[in-house]
């Protein structure tokens, strides 16, 4: 079914002093939606986006390339996202290997309705690259927010913030018309700041932000979603029982 958009709810002065209005703005949800009592099916995968790890680092070591069928996630950094005169060919590490993957690694800008959708912070772009006649290669741009500016964040309020994120990264994944989502944790590695050391609590924080952002859906978004395939992409090796495990507790708690 085609996806539900339900009035957004207001935005709270302490998110909109932040500068994320825009960002709560874009995720549907509805103040008034009675809560569904069902989560995501999430399953933590030793594989990140492009299915390799670190202990495998070349793209497919691991487990297959994302196929056309499959939508993934880049975190991206909005300096590069809108940036006109480097773009993509200005990133480096694992944003550098994603836009080599996708082919646009030479790029100076990314596609104008990528930069005109991410204006701010947590906000999600689906878009299809490839050549026609070849395998698309299907790509949710989401940026993050960056907690080493943020170190006095408390835990519910990174949940509240990556929520919105997953949020937004869900409802593109529902307009995308793909049955298959690979995510992974937003804001993680060097921009989760004072959690990246503790990370069985950033492991909870991204598990617990995934079901939140999922909350916010329509109906009918929380549906396609339940029916689709959806991996968490843990790439550092001695992260995985982290996040396993946060997924995991949460799967043990009585339903709402």
């Amino acid at each position: 079914p085609a996806p539900v958009f339900p009035r957004p709810i207001a935005i709270p002065p302490s998110v909109e002093a932040m500068g994320l209005g825009a960002s709560v703005l874009a995720c549907c949800t509805s103040r008034d939606k009675p809560p569904n009592p069902t989560r995501p099916n999430v399953k933590v995968v030793h594989y990140g986006v492009l299915g390799n790890s670190s202990v495998a680092p070349a793209v497919g070591a691991v487990a297959r390339e994302p196929d056309e069928e499959t939508a993934f996630v880049d975190p991206a950094g909005m300096h590069h996202i809108q940036n006109t005169t480097d773009g993509p060919s200005g990133a480096s590490g694992a944003a550098g290997a994603i836009y080599s993957w996708l082919g646009i690694s030479t790029r100076k800008e990314f596609p104008p309705v990528v930069r005109q959708a991410i204006t701010a912070p947590l906000l999600a772009k689906f878009y299809g690259y490839g050549e026609p006649g070849r395998p698309k290669r299907n790509c949710i741009h989401a940026v993050g927010v960056d907690f080493r500016t943020m170190p006095q964040t408390s835990r519910s309020e990174a949940v509240a913030q990556l929520a919105q994120a997953y949020c937004n990264i869900l409802v593109q994944f529902c307009e995308s018309g793909l049955r298959k989502l690979r995510l992974l944790p937003m804001s993680g590695g060097v921009f989760s700041g004072p959690w990246s050391l503790d990370m069985p609590a950033f492991s909870l924080i991204t598990a617990e932000a995934v079901e939140r952002g999922f909350e916010q859906l329509s109906p009918a978004q929380q549906r396609y979603v339940q029916d689709a395939d959806l991996e968490m992409c843990i790439f550092m090796h001695d992260q995985v029982e982290c996040f396993e495990a946060a997924f995991k507790a949460l799967d043990g708690r009585p339903t709402p």
